[in-house]
This record gives C-alpha cells, structure tokens and sequence, in this order.
C-alpha cells in the first residue's frame, strides 16, 4: 500500500497540497487587531464588507436607508429569541456594530421571598 507522503508526491503534478487559497492569503495581509476579530467571529468598526463575511459570515439580511444625505447599509445577524447584531456600513466600512438581545424574557420578575 501507498503512504499518505506517496500519494501526495505522486498527485503533485496535478494538484498543489501547499498553495494557500486567495482568502488564506488575503487573511495574513490584514492588521492583528483584525485577524483576531475575524478568528473571535467578531465585527469591529473600521472593518469592510468582506472581512465582516469572513468573521460573520452572510448576513440574514440588509437594510439600506440614507439619512441627512448619508448612505448606510446595516447587515443583520441572529435570529429571535437571541442575540441580533446589527452591522452599519457607510461607505466601505463598519461604522457601528451594535448587540440587542430578543426575545429572551424581557420582564424581571420581583426576587422570591426566602422559605421559612
């Protein structure tokens, strides 16, 4: 039988195992502040629209409004009952990222009287 190392070299000519994919390597030409939010699954302000799909992924949905002549675009992610980050754009990048959280008993009830 062929070993794992066999194999690779006799694939070689054909497909690279160390060639790193376009993203793996636009990945290392970003600032480690951005890296490590990309790695926590985080958006941060000051981040694009493709690094926020590299941390978050797609958003569910996109809503775009122009307020005061500005154009912004909020990418929307989670699901009630939740947490819902909000994920404004203006321009090319995050402005503002904001956590809400839904649906996830909204009323505190009074604190239970000690048993006697």
């Amino acid at each position: 039988p062929l070993t794992a190392q066999e194999v690779k070299k006799l694939l070689a000519p054909v497909l690279d195992f160390n060639r790193r994919s376009a993203t793996e390597s636009y990945f290392d030409t970003l600032p480690p502040e951005i890296q490590e939010a990309i790695k926590a699954k985080r958006a941060e302000v000051g981040m694009t629209r493709e690094q926020v799909e590299m941390a978050l992924g797609r958003p569910r949905d996109r809503i775009r409004e122009t307020v005061d002549g500005v154009d912004t675009e909020d990418w929307i992610y989670g699901l009630p009952p939740g947490k819902i980050t909000f994920v404004t754009f203006a321009g090319a990048k995050v402005t503002r990222v904001q956590d809400h959280y839904a649906g996830l008993g909204g009323t505190v009830a009074p604190p239970l009287k000690p048993p006697r």
